[in-house]
């Protein structure tokens, strides 16, 4: 199968997105960065061939899930082709690609064959995880060859590592050898102790009744226990109130006393004292400001009359502001004007040097005669054109020297003449082409044939028991492995059964020795009267009493002796039933083991008769077969010798076929070494190398004595066209020549002037429009600055002579300074002499408002001091109102606090019991009480570990194991021993079914596989090693070693990681190849294999995928160093596909 599209409808972030892949490329490369969609498009192969998943599709955040849809055209191995589509649902998915209409779900399997998505994934996948991870398993299992192929064929790791987890949980269950560890024979240990617990539970009546009577008396003990601590209780609570509310009734008592001090202000209200408390801060606060604004007042008027302003300078600050910005120019000017007059100067001069130089007697002159830039332009590209006409004749010239030495030697030399022309002869080799690998495919079989006879027949002579004539064995011969399957069966059948009957056996055997020694035990301890002795012992009195004629001794004697026999059974009741029972059960044992005896022999014939039957299976073969698990397996492996007989076999008829077309072959490779003048005699092979070399070097000279003769053409024509352009090129060096003449005129340079002489000429000229330009500049820059100079002193001078005559003598630049330092004191006097003024009409208004509200406060305090009660000054009232008022609070809280304590009681309460009971009593009191609650205390502790003690007694008698739940034990374990045995013998079959298969797949697989495993080997190392060996390792295990050229082996753990990964790389190429070889092939898809390989291993690893045979090969890859390498290595066979981020 080969996807010839892949369309991306609506999936990911892909919207109508088609990806073409190129149907006679090799290898596909589909490149992407990150986020460009390449996990999507990864991704969408498995959902277009097997469906969406019915939840999680995981590529639905751009589209909803039910709107996803994918396509593909495919083509089959036969050329078939199909267009469809695939959209998201649970029936009718497959649709057809142009209509849309339903295909059958059965669509695809001519596709996809048997592959469901696991398998799809897993074997025809391949990421750089799965890489590593492949050959990290490769170097654990010590290069195990069975592991490696099945690991590469399937995808599958740890399959080694899996097997040996199965064979230590087996052993975890069960081994021969007897250890707690294992869990079966836990198991056995808790049915021992049921069946002993079993044995031994009983329940006593008396024990049952003196548990009863002693939990009543503890019961009664802790009642009244807890009668005594309730009452203590009580007490101990009445003397601690007691002893919290002592000191609270003094607080009381103290705030009381301290309000009757108060007594002469009581008819004056609280908020009397607050507002006078308000006015008295608010009439100091007023005198502090007052006084503090008069000295405010004071100090500023000081200041005032100190401050000296000149407002004659300030009325001019605009005309000394004007100076001090024009200063900077001035001092510029003053500065710059020197350097402009000396830079004047050197431009002056160099314009008389130029002069000097073009041949003119002044400057004057020289500026009148200079030529317009037009004019210089054309003589300048004159130039030009002289210098570049003379380089090419000298080129020419050159040239044409050489192309007539070349010419020369060419003519010397003489290439081989009448050769015959190969072409014929090649197309009659190349007839022969196909043959041609006939040859090498006839050797190459015959080796691989030998090769493969000798493994045969040593495989065969290895199986036990042994094939002695494996070429002539028929299949019809060997028993069918329907019938072996039933005949182990039956003997494994046959073999339980005797198993379990000699268990059974022995058990029954064990339980007799067992009861009779107990029934011996209670021989010992005396004569058991039964029911059948006191049955007895009354027959006997009832015959005597009948028989009586008198004499009543013989009868009194016998009723005595049945009463005794009586009265022994009810003293030792127990021991009597015990002795009943076991009597009972011993029969029943008996019994049991009768039957069990005739079950083992019936058991035994059944055995003889399976291992009979089974032996009569192989009775045709001449040898006697073994265990039957182990002659199934060896029915397989002789199935998969006779596979490889036959494929023996053909390989033989094909030998046959080559030989036959190698023989009409050596005729026409005996002409043609005729014709090419070879040795016709040699071998085959050798005939037909030898042929094909002798064609290579007959093309070799044809190919140099056509290039010769092309050469010497060649070299004719450039010389003859190297004289032609010469001549061309001195022509127009004398017209030229002319035209350069006359322009000499123009810009006015004397006739005989070279090219030289024009080139300095122009270098000249080149300068002069400068500095023309900047003498121009100058001489405006230079009188600019002497007018500001100028003016500049005039203005400050005439400023200074009017406001400062002082400094009127001094440079303009320190007149200007002067002022400006003048004027900016003066301004900043002007404006403190505006603030003081300010603020001394703000203190005057602030100070009037103050007064008023001083008189206010005043007059408001003269009136409360002519309500308040005779004798009361106002004078610190207000702090004796504040008092008063916290002493009030301080009461209220403390009888806020006794009621929250006192547990109801009064203040008169307690104040009368504290009168009764001084502190030190009640102290004393108290600690006798609490004393004697710690040893209450201590008496409760005791009851409670006796009630606790007789709990646990109550509950080991009520649910002590008695004899139905020992029986459930008991059958509980026995369930368990049996579901672990049941569990050991599938982790035992599973592991060697495993192991079988590793070992088939090797056996089967091991030859062609690993052939072409190396061959892709070699590609990936570029011939750093030569192929791939096996051999006996540990435990007599076939490993895998590789090559190297030089003929080393090297095991797998000697080699590097890089080396492993190739290993395995190429042992899942091998198997894809010998997949595609006999099925309908899926393609491989490979996602960034190479990100731990150099540039080199990743060149090889590209040959190799691009090498598969039969099989379609797409990698995706997020490096552009991979896109480079692929297009180095493999050209146009590499379609290289990109994905843009969206």
């Amino acid at each position: 199968m080969r996807f010839l599209s892949l369309d991306l409808i609506r999936y990911g972030h892909f919207t109508d997105r088609t990806v073409t892949f190129r149907p006679d490329a090799a290898l596909h490369i589909v490149y992407g960065p990150n986020e460009a969609g390449k996990s999507s498009a990864l991704a969408a192969f498995s959902d277009l061939l097997f469906g969406f998943p019915d939840r999680n599709v995981g590529y639905d955040f751009l589209h909803p899930a039910r709107d996803l849809r994918l396509g593909a055209t495919l083509r089959a191995h036969g050329g078939t082709e199909l267009a469809f589509r695939r959209r998201k649902g649970r029936s009718n998915t497959l649709l057809d690609a142009e209509t849309e209409a339903a295909l059958n779900d059965d669509a695809l399997a001519g596709f996809v064959g048997s592959l469901d998505r696991a398998v799809f994934e897993r074997a025809f996948g391949l990421d750089s995880a799965r890489l590593r991870a492949g050959a990290d398993e490769m170097l654990a299992d010590g290069g195990e060859i069975g592991q490696m192929l099945f690991s590469a064929a399937s995808g599958l790791t740890g399959l080694r590592a899996a097997s040996e987890a199965l064979a230590a949980e087996a052993d975890g269950i069960y081994a021969p050898r007897k250890s707690q560890t294992r869990s079966f024979y836990q198991a056995l240990e808790r049915y021992d102790e049921a069946r002993k617990a079993e044995r031994d539970s009983q329940l006593n009546a008396s024990d049952w009744t003196a548990l009863l009577k002693e939990e009543r008396e503890i019961a009664q003990d802790f009642a009244m226990v807890e009668q005594r601590q309730l009452q203590r209780a009580r007490r101990i609570g009445e003397l601690e109130r007691l002893q919290r509310l002592r000191g609270l009734l003094g607080e009381i008592d103290g705030h009381s006393a301290a309000l009757a001090e108060f007594a002469d202000i009581e008819a004056i209200e609280d908020r009397i004292g607050e507002e006078l408390g308000e006015l008295e801060a608010r009439r100091a606060r007023l005198a502090e400001q007052i006084e503090a604004k008069e000295t405010r007042q004071a100090a500023g008027q000081r200041e005032l009359e100190a401050l000296v302003v000149d407002d004659a300078l300030l009325a001019r600050h605009a005309e000394i502001a004007w100076l001090q910005r024009e200063s900077g120019l001035y001092e510029q000017a003053l500065e710059s004007l020197p350097r402009r007059r000396h830079e004047l100067r050197d431009v002056e001069a160099r314009l008389r040097s130029a002069a000097v130089q073009l041949g003119f007697d002044s400057l004057e002159s020289m500026e009148k005669s200079f030529p317009n830039s037009l004019l210089r332009s054309e003589f300048q590209a004159i130039v030009e054109q002289s210098k570049e006409q003379d380089r090419a004749i000298r080129s020419a010239e050159n040239a044409l020297s050489e192309n007539r030495e070349t010419l020369a030697r060419l003519e010397q030399q003489h290439g081989e003449t009448h050769l015959r022309d190969p072409a014929p002869l090649r197309k009659s080799y190349e007839a022969l082409r196909e043959d041609l690998t006939g040859i090498k495919e006839a050797e190459t079989l015959e080796t691989e044939i030998t090769g493969k006879e000798r493994v045969l027949l040593e495989q065969a002579a290895g199986l036990r028991p042994a094939v002695n004539d494996i070429l002539g064995l028929q299949a019809g011969d060997l028993p069918a492995e329907a019938a072996l399957k039933t005949a182990c069966d039956d003997i494994a059948s046959a073999e339980s059964a005797l198993a379990a009957c000699d268990s059974a056996l022995a058990k029954a055997e064990e339980e007799c020795a067992r009861l009779e020694g107990l029934l011996a035990e209670d021989r010992e301890a005396g004569p058991v009267p039964t029911r059948a002795a006191i049955d007895a012992a009354r027959a006997e009195r009832d015959r005597l009493f009948e028989a009586l004629d008198g004499e009543d001794s013989a009868y009194r004697d016998a009723v005595r002796a049945a009463d005794r026999l009586a009265d022994n059974a009810l003293d030792d009741a127990e021991r009597v039933a015990r002795h009943a029972d076991n009597l009972r059960r011993l029969d029943r044992e008996i019994a049991q083991r009768q039957q069990g005896a005739e079950k083992r022999e019936a058991a035994l014939l059944s055995l003889q008769k399976a291992q009979a039957d089974f032996e009569a299976l192989f009775a045709g073969l001449d040898f006697t077969p073994v265990a039957p698990g182990a002659m199934i397996e060896w029915r397989r492996r002789v199935e998969a010798l006779l596979e490889a007989r036959t494929a023996l076999h053909a390989l033989k008829d094909r030998k046959t076929v080559l030989d036959r077309n190698n023989a009409a072959l050596r005729g026409a490779l005996e002409r043609l070494a005729n014709d090419l003048g070879t040795d016709a005699s040699l071998p085959l092979g050798a005939l037909a190398r030898d042929v094909g070399t002798a064609l290579d070097r007959l093309g070799e000279r044809w190919t140099e004595a056509r290039e010769h003769a092309g050469a010497l053409k060649a070299a004719r024509q450039a010389a003859e066209k190297g004289a032609e352009q010469l001549d061309r090129l001195r022509v127009g060096e004398k017209a030229l020549g002319e035209r350069f003449a006359a322009s000499l005129e123009s810009v006015g340079l004397p006739g005989e002037t070279g090219l030289a002489g024009a080139e300095a000429a122009l270098a000249l000229w080149a300068d002069l429009p400068s500095l023309f330009a900047d003498r121009t500049r100058l001489v405006q820059e230079a009188e600019a600055d002497s007018k500001r100079v100028a003016a500049f002193d005039a203005a400050a001078l005439q400023l200074a002579e009017a406001v400062a005559a002082d400094i009127a003598g001094e440079p303009a630049s320190r007149i200007v300074h002067a002022l400006a330092e003048r004027a900016a004191d003066h301004a900043t006097r002007a404006a403190q002499r505006a603030t003081l003024t300010e603020s001394a009409e703000r203190l005057r208004t602030e100070l009037a408002t103050d007064t008023g509200a001083r008189e206010e406060i005043d007059g408001r305090m003269a009136a409360i001091a002519a309500t308040l009660p005779e004798g009361v000054a106002i004078d610190g009232l207000s702090a004796r109102l504040r008092q008063r008022a916290a002493s009030r609070q301080a009461l209220a809280e403390a009888r806020q606090r006794f009621s929250g304590i006192s547990d109801g009681a009064s203040v008169e309460e307690i104040r009368t019991l504290a009168e009764t009971l001084d502190e030190v009593d009640c102290r004393q009191e108290l600690a006798h009480l609490k004393a004697d609650a710690g040893e209450d205390a201590a008496e409760i502790e005791a009851l409670r570990e006796r009630r606790m003690a007789l709990r646990h007694r109550k509950q080991a008698l009520e649910t002590g194991p008695g004899s139905e739940t020992a029986a459930f034990d008991r059958a509980s374990a026995e369930a368990e021993a049996q579901a672990l045995a049941r569990e050991w013998v599938v982790l035992k079959l599973a592991g060697r079914l495993l192991d079988g298969a590793l070992e088939r797949y090797r056996e089967s697989r091991s030859d062609p596989i690993l052939a072409a495993a190396g061959r892709h080997f070699r590609t990936l190392t570029r011939n750093g090693f030569e192929g791939l060996s096996q051999a006996y390792g540990e435990q007599d295990a076939l490993v895998l070693s590789a090559v190297r050229t030089g003929g080393d082996a090297i095991r797998v753990e000697g080699l590097s990681d890089g080396t492993r990964d190739q290993l395995y790389l190429a042992l899942r190429l091998a198997f894809l190849e010998d997949y595609a070889s006999r099925n309908e092939p899926a393609p491989l898809i490979v996602d960034d294999i190479f990100q731990t390989f150099d540039d080199a291993r990743s060149a090889a690893g590209l040959n190799a995928l691009a090498g598969l045979a039969g099989l379609q090969t797409i990698l995706f890859t997020h490096e552009s160093s991979m896109v480079e390498i692929a297009r180095r290595e493999l050209g146009e066979s590499a379609d290289i596909i990109t994905l843009e981020r969206s």
